[in-house]
């Protein structure tokens, strides 16, 4: 199924503008709310990121003040990464897998637009565009989950390389496959965007920050640490930034994410980040943009 996706895509990623439509908030609520499947929240974490050179708990003083951070390894997220350890914070990253959650979620609906697709193409004619639309799009979200991952591997590695005094606060990725239904949840943060009445592309990438919220809303642990932050590294530059600000406006709880770059501009983020990082860490996030 995923070689078919894969292949889809290749030949309509140039022509999928207007696929932004099915991020809108209509479709999401549609997508989440429909499926009252009960579940709850689960990762995992990398072997290799519990090596026995850093991430010793033993070295971590229990009164130390602890971030989580959505991270995916983009030039943003990573210099929140950077900047909270080097204010001796104890970082958590969280990776939400997009395209893992998605696959579970509309498995059925993914087995019968993949079992159109090939019967169309095994009687030599032309699929329905709104099955190859859907198709390309889950392609899309999973080469940019393989792409993130890739990312965040190397750039750990360099990290740890460079910065070895990091070795005990920068905990090992929980990367998110299952995050707990919460009808009511996802209602009240869709009611909200709605009043904003945007194009839908404005909607494009809204969809992560509501997965955040309620995977964060039912991190137990979180209950039991007070103070500690949730972090997000969206920037001025990013129009998620005002929806998210309208959004915590209107809804309880949500606000539990912040975003402590929403007033900064990305050249701005860009200098600070050329004067606090190790010059070989900015060598490798110039490359990924």
């Amino acid at each position: 199924m995923d070689d078919i996706i894969l292949r889809i895509s290749r030949h309509y990623f140039t022509g999928l503008a207007g696929l932004a439509g099915l991020g809108a908030a209509t479709y999401l609520i549609r997508r989440y709310l429909s499926n009252n499947e009960k579940t709850t929240n689960a990762h995992y974490t990398r072997s290799d990121e519990l090596e026995n050179k850093y991430n010793l708990p033993a070295l971590i003083h229990p009164s130390a003040r602890k971030v989580y951070l959505l991270w995916n390894g983009s030039f943003n997220s990573t210099y929140l990464l950077l900047d909270y350890l080097q204010q001796d914070y104890i970082v958590q990253p969280l990776y939400i897998e997009r395209y893992t959650i998605r696959k579970a979620l509309e498995h059925d609906l993914l087995q019968a637009r993949t079992n159109e697709y090939n019967t169309a193409r095994a009687n030599g004619i032309i699929c329905k565009s709104t099955v190859l639309e859907y198709l390309a799009d889950v392609a899309k979200i999973k080469k940019q989950q393989e792409k993130e991952i890739s990312q965040m591997t190397i750039l750990r590695r360099v990290i740890m390389n460079q910065y070895s005094e990091f070795r005990a606060n920068l905990l090992p990725t929980r990367y998110i496959t299952t995050i707990e239904k919460d009808l009511a949840h996802s209602q009240k943060f869709y009611d909200a965007l709605r009043t904003l009445d945007l194009p839908q592309l404005e909607y494009t990438g809204v969809e992560l920050f509501e997965q955040a919220a309620r995977y964060v809303a039912h991190l137990e642990e979180l209950k039991e640490l007070g103070d500690t932050k949730v972090v997000i590294g969206w920037s001025q530059d990013s129009h998620l930034s005002r929806i998210i600000k309208h959004i915590n406006k209107n809804m309880e709880n949500i606000g539990k994410i912040e975003l402590p770059l929403a007033n900064i501009p990305n050249a701005t983020i860009k200098y600070l980040a050329s004067v606090k990082i190790n010059k070989e860490v900015m060598r490798f996030l110039n490359s990924i943009g």
